[in-house]
């Protein structure tokens, strides 16, 4: 298990919490094959991850190369040398389910698309509101683009083929303003925003509308956000090179710390989530590590009644007599044949279905009862007419008269 802290003893506490323990380290993989030959190959300054099943995307900004590394059979493959292709280090990535990948390039003010073979399919941008592109993220509910502009501290929302819908928060101090992005992610609450300044970390609707602000005073220096599918978000602390985990907004722990042994980091510039597994970059440790996300119950402590040695397990009237003053007394325990109860519930079943059965027939016999009257009725002759003169006036309702 990873070194950690847990939640300030007088903060609000939640039913469960969350844990991660180490599984896995990627400084590098073997490259080439049987033919070529294989060489295993050093990570020099990682600073984005994406994953998606066995496929784990790492952009090294030391070699200028985006990577693609196969779990499965510890393969690593170059999918596109960045050299010529970003006007400077990427800032972030973004991997969709069919691997095909957004890159962002704050020093071009543009934010790529790529298909999973690296062929350019299109380039985002918006010369008049896309100063300084930081961070990307694609809301699957809402199937569209969200990118965090570091120039003018807002979102903006794009169509998944780049056109500019419109811009979610501004800058400033207070809920649903934001001073300095770092990273945007979107889960089941929202959408999650990381900021230097101010609300370090605040959820907005996909509305535009302010939802949640985190537990003050917990992180220091966000660089990066994660959220699992139950609501668990995980954010990179610079200041002491931790992820602190959250749920419901409420500070749980905080996990790593500075170093460069296991569970350790020195700059956790990424963070990613996928089935079951954060994805950490430790970036001056050149490596990515996969910490295993594990739901934990709260102990709950619970009293319990011991019965006297050797009890049979039903209560006497001596025994209520000695239970703890101002306690009910604990009722028999009254075991149950389960076949028996079994077998009551389908007779049970039986008797209604029974039952319903026979309305369906009663029905059935009433709407052919009444079918047949009304094709007797059809058939009779028509009956005579009084003449005019006998008969009564009757007022036209229809008429205005």
């Amino acid at each position: 298990m990873l070194s950690r802290e847990g939640a300030p003893s007088g903060g609000k506490t939640t039913p469960k919490h969350q844990m991660l323990y180490g599984w896995r380290t990627l400084d590098g993989g073997f490259e080439g094959g049987a033919l070529t030959g294989r060489k295993y190959v050093r990570f020099v300054r990682p600073v984005q991850v994406a994953a998606r099943g066995n496929f784990v995307f790492v952009v090294d900004a030391g070699a200028q190369l985006l990577y693609r590394y196969d779990l499965s059979i510890d393969q690593l493959e170059v999918v596109m040398d960045l050299k010529g292709v970003t006007a400077g280090e990427v800032s972030d990535i973004y991997v969709y389910q069919d691997h095909s990948f957004l890159l962002v390039d704050p020093d071009s003010a543009r934010v790529l698309h790529f298909n999973r073979n690296g062929r350019l399919i299109r380039v985002i941008e918006d010369s008049l509101n896309l100063i300084r592109p930081v961070a990307v993220t694609y809301d699957e509910q809402m199937g569209r683009l969200l990118i965090a502009d570091g120039s003018s501290d807002d979102i903006l929302v794009f169509t998944s083929t780049g056109q500019l819908q419109g811009v979610i928060g501004s800058r400033g101090l207070s809920d649903g303003r934001f001073l300095n992005i770092t990273a945007i992610t979107t889960g089941g609450a929202g959408i999650y925003v990381t900021a230097r300044l101010g609300h370090r970390v605040q959820v907005m609707g996909r509305d535009g509308s302010h939802v949640d602000t985190f537990q003050p005073d917990t992180v220091v220096f966000p660089l990066a956000v994660a959220v699992d599918r139950g609501l668990n978000a995980f954010v990179s602390d610079y200041l002491d090179n931790s992820i602190k985990v959250f749920r419901d907004g409420l500070f749980l722990e905080s996990i790593g710390g500075s170093g460069s042994g296991s569970g350790r980091f020195k700059l956790i510039s990424d963070l990613w989530y996928d089935g079951g597994f954060l994805y950490a970059v430790d970036s001056l440790n050149g490596r990515i590590q996969i910490l295993r996300v594990e739901m934990v119950e709260a102990e709950v402590p619970v009293e319990m009644v011991p019965l006297p040695a050797e009890s049979s397990g039903v209560v006497t009237e001596g025994e209520r007599d000695n239970t703890l003053a101002g306690e009910e007394a604990l009722p028999e325990t009254v075991p149950v044949d389960e076949s028996q109860s079994t077998q009551q519930v389908l007779e049970t079943a039986q008797d209604e279905l029974e039952k319903l059965q026979a309305e369906l027939e009663n029905a059935r016999a009433e709407l052919e009862a009444a079918k047949e009257k009304q094709e007797g009725k059809a058939q009779l002759p028509d009956a005579p007419q009084p003449a005019p003169s006998q008969m009564g006036a009757t007022p036209d309702l229809n008429s205005q008269e």
